[in-house]
């Protein structure tokens, strides 16, 4: 997990919190984030698609990318857009939404933004994750939650850089709360004891010539059950995970300043630049050297 959170590259930041009280609705658009939110006071309604979550003080939740949701504590009335409750908010503030007498609720929210190699992440996550106050994860989310509370009242020199590796950690924890994920994906698969000791070997060795031999070896299985219950757990074959393994971490690789092409090929286990172009082209849709131009510009 930890390879694949380097893999990954993605940021958290916090967003605005929200206090409110009486009876309220918001809805918020879809955002390419994953965005989570700790209910520090009250307790409220979460809505995602045809689901609904009652939630209590003390509990969390993230919901994937690209998902709108409404959340609030009367879900029958027409939600009000996000964007204007919370217009005119300053960063890391809260947004203050009167809906007449009743309980008051606060919630600190994030979002984690994912740049184009989040897909090893995207893929592995449900698209709503809700911790429980009882559970056990919620304590620590909790102690981050009043941690990152104090340095945004605070603001203390460093308090914004604080704030968002705070947050950081609330993701983090959020997201190896869920060793099951999402059914067909490596992080579901780090649960099955055998699929789990070949995907740890593949990540440990990337560049290693492997076969399914040698996989299936590690796993205790034969040939045919390993190639099976691996796509069955992961979602991919296992060669072809191992591809795309290589690929994401070629094409980091390839952004690091003086990276040359013959050598992130190498590292990737290829023993050619043409074998590593065309691999990388047919994952990524670009050549390696467009890859490394974009790159640039997107740091430029």
């Amino acid at each position: 997990m930890s390879q694949i959170l380097s893999l990954v590259d993605a940021r958290a930041v916090v967003s605005t919190g929200l206090r409110a009280r009486g009876n309220w609705a918001v809805r918020v658009a879809p955002v390419h984030a994953l965005k989570c939110n700790v209910i520090k006071q009250g307790a409220c309604e979460l809505k995602v698609g045809d689901e609904q979550w009652s939630l209590e003080e003390g509990s969390c939740f993230l919901v994937a990318a690209d998902l709108p949701f409404v959340i609030g504590t009367d879900l029958n009335r027409v939600p009000r857009p996000a964007e204007e409750v919370f217009a005119g908010t300053r960063a890391n503030d809260c947004a203050w939404l009167d809906a007449g007498p009743g309980r008051g609720f606060h919630c600190l929210g994030g979002r984690m933004e994912l740049p184009d190699t989040a897909d090893f992440l995207v893929e592995a996550l449900p698209p709503v994750v809700v911790i429980r106050a009882d559970e056990p994860v919620a304590g620590r989310l909790r102690w981050l939650a009043d941690r990152l509370e104090e340095e945004l009242a605070w603001q203390a020199a460093g308090a914004s850089a604080m704030a968002a590796q705070i947050m950081q950690m609330v993701f983090i924890e959020l997201i190896r709360s869920l060793p099951e994920g999402q059914a067909g994906s490596w992080l579901a698969a780090l649960a099955d004891p055998r699929i789990g000791a070949s995907l740890r070997a593949m990540h440990r060795n990337p560049e290693r010539c492997w076969r399914i031999e040698d996989l299936a070896g590690i796993a205790h299985l034969s040939r045919s059950r390993f190639a099976t219950r691996f796509r069955t757990a992961v979602g991919h074959p296992p060669m072809d995970y191992l591809l795309r393994l290589r690929i994401a971490l070629a094409r980091k690789a390839l952004a690091q300043p003086g990276a040359t092409i013959a050598a992130v090929a190498a590292c990737a286990g290829y023993n050619s630049e043409s074998a590593f172009g065309f691999a990388f082209r047919r994952i990524t849709g670009v050549t390696p050297r467009q890859a490394q131009a974009m790159a640039g510009r997107t740091k430029g």
